[in-house]
C-alpha cells in the first residue's frame, strides 16, 4: 500500500513539470523562470497550449502558482498565501464560484477581485498583497493583473491542487497527497486537510 501511494505521489508531483506535445525547439516556462520572478511578478503566455484542460498548482513553501492547459505550463506567479494562524488548505479542489469583483464578509469589506473560490468554507485565489511571503487570511494572493487574467481563463470546475511544497520522508502516509493523486485521475474532490478562514 505505501509503494502505491509513493508511487502515486511521484506521478502527482511529476505530471504537470512534464509537458506534453512539446519539442524541444518549441519555448516553455521552466522551474528556473518561475523560481526567479520577484514578488508581484508573473509569467502569462497561452500560446504555448491553446487548446486543453486548464489546472493550477499552487506551491505554498515556494510561494508560486501555475497554471497548466493539456500538461503545458502556460502561465506562473507570485502568490501570498495564509499567514501564521491562517493556513491556506492543502489538498486537491475544483473552482466552485467565481466573482469579479466580491468583498470580504468577515474582514471589514476588503475587496478580492477576480475570486475563484475553490473551498465551501471560503478559500480562493484572487487579487491581492503579494509582499513576497504568507500575509494573507487564507486564501491566495494573486497578482492583480495576473488574477484578472486567470479569471477570464479558468471556467468553473477547473482542478486546483494546493501543495505544501516539502518534500515528504519516504515512509510518509499523507493524507492529503494519497488524496491528490488519487483525484487527478478521476476529478477532485474537494477534499482539505487544513482549515482556513474565509477572507
Amino acid at each position: 500500500m505505501l509503494r502505491i501511494v509513493v508511487t502515486a505521489l511521484l506521478v502527482l508531483v511529476a505530471a504537470p513539470l512534464a509537458p506534453r506535445n512539446c519539442s524541444a525547439d518549441e519555448s516553455k516556462i521552466t522551474d528556473a523562470d518561475v523560481g526567479r520572478l520577484k514578488p508581484g511578478g508573473y509569467i502569462w503566455e497561452p500560446w504555448l497550449a491553446p487548446d486543453g484542460r486548464t489546472s493550477i498548482v499552487v506551491n505554498l513553501h515556494a510561494q508560486r502558482a501555475s497554471v497548466y492547459r493539456d500538461g503545458v505550463r502556460i502561465a506562473a506567479a507570485t502568490i501570498s498565501s495564509g499567514k501564521r494562524h491562517y493556513r491556506t488548505p492543502t489538498g486537491v479542489f475544483r473552482i466552485l464560484a467565481k466573482y469579479r469583483e466580491h468583498r470580504s464578509k468577515k474582514y471589514k469589506n476588503a475587496p478580492m477581485p477576480y475570486t475563484l473560490r475553490f473551498t465551501r468554507g471560503g478559500a480562493a485565489l484572487h487579487g491581492g498583497g503579494v509582499p513576497g511571503y504568507p500575509s494573507s487570511h487564507g486564501c491566495v494572493h494573486l497578482p492583480r493583473s495576473f488574477a484578472k487574467l486567470l479569471f477570464d481563463e479558468a471556467p468553473l470546475g477547473t482542478p486546483v491542487a494546493v501543495v505544501s511544497g516539502r518534500p515528504a520522508p519516504p515512509d510518509s502516509t499523507n493524507r492529503a497527497l494519497a488524496v491528490a493523486a488519487r483525484e487527478m485521475g478521476s476529478g477532485a474532490s474537494g477534499r482539505s486537510t487544513a482549515g482556513a478562514s474565509a477572507e
